[in-house]
């Protein structure tokens, strides 16, 4: 694998439509069916998930920070050919049920955890976080380093992404983007507020947590504008910042590579399905040949 290949693109990216709606899914064959993600029951909640296919290695696919497990579909009909795949609606979110657990790392991997038990899959495994869900596949892999063959960013932010706004934006800039994050000021829901909430405490739990060298590591890093001011300077910046300190995460990394995409947004799988999912097709067959 090339050691950190950085592909700067300019351009601005549309995001395509999964065509998934109400209670209606597509299975991996693109056929479509009702009722189609399994509930799997945990303690005093249950978590609902898709997944589909029989090689190995196991793919796990963390969702962002209030995502649907819907979102991901694209990635599970392109890969599960090579790979059992796996994503799921975090506790609250989408189908799955409350849980009591707070909203903070070490409770998210307990439920992947158990989940896992659940549906009897053995690593080592391949674990793909798309924004939080990085926080996540991070934690998991500083608590269980030897059953992570593989990680897999999509546009995962840095822990010190905030502390950058805080340093290098105006108050008025500053007051503007965090307005988002005011439980005062948002209409979300309990849980996907929770979410929220607990977002700077993730990052210190995260925080100084290094990758081992050992495991590969797939990043992809593209335009989220939305954590981007709008001034013409300023987003400039913003994105030299965003890319670096993502790249700052796999320094240490023995076989590591980055794709730097500014025609994709925050959803490089949904943004370039195809691109996104042979990257991660050639990954998987690689980290096969090192195990």
């Amino acid at each position: 694998m090339n050691k950190k290949l950085l592909l700067p693109v300019v351009a601005c990216a549309l995001a395509l439509a999964l065509g998934i709606s109400g209670s209606s899914y597509l299975d991996c064959y693109g056929r479509t069916f009702i009722g189609l993600p399994e509930t799997v029951p945990l303690d005093s909640y249950s978590l609902s998930v898709m997944s589909c296919g029989h090689n190995k290695p196991t793919v796990i696919i963390e969702p962002g920070l209030n995502v649907h497990k819907e979102s991901y579909y694209g990635l599970l009909r392109r890969i599960f050919p090579y790979a059992r795949i796996m994503t799921y609606d975090h506790a609250g979110i989408g189908e799955s049920t409350l849980s009591d657990n707070p909203r903070t790392l070490p409770f998210y991997v307990e439920e992947l955890r158990a989940l896992l038990a659940y549906k009897k899959m053995q690593p080592p495994y391949i674990l793909v976080g798309h924004s939080l869900g990085g926080h996540i596949v991070r934690y998991y892999t500083d608590l269980y380093p030897d059953e992570v063959a593989g990680l897999v960013f999509l546009d995962h932010p840095h822990e010190d992404w905030f502390r950058y706004i805080r340093a290098n934006w105006s108050v008025e800039e500053q007051r503007e983007y965090f307005n988002w994050w005011n439980p005062e000021l948002t209409n979300s829901d309990q849980v996907k507020l929770a979410e929220r909430l607990a977002y700077d405490e993730n990052n210190d739990l995260i925080r100084g947590k290094e990758i081992p060298a050992s495991i590969p590591v797939l990043m992809f890093t593209g335009d989220n504008f939305k954590h981007f001011r709008e001034d013409p300077a300023g987003k400039s910046q913003d994105m030299i910042a965003w890319a670096e300190m993502q790249h700052s995460l796999i320094d240490k990394v023995e076989s590591a590579k980055q794709i730097v995409d500014w025609e994709t947004g925050h959803w490089p799988h949904r943004d370039k399905p195809d691109e996104v999912a042979r990257e991660i097709r050639e990954f998987i067959d690689e980290v096969k040949l090192t195990r």
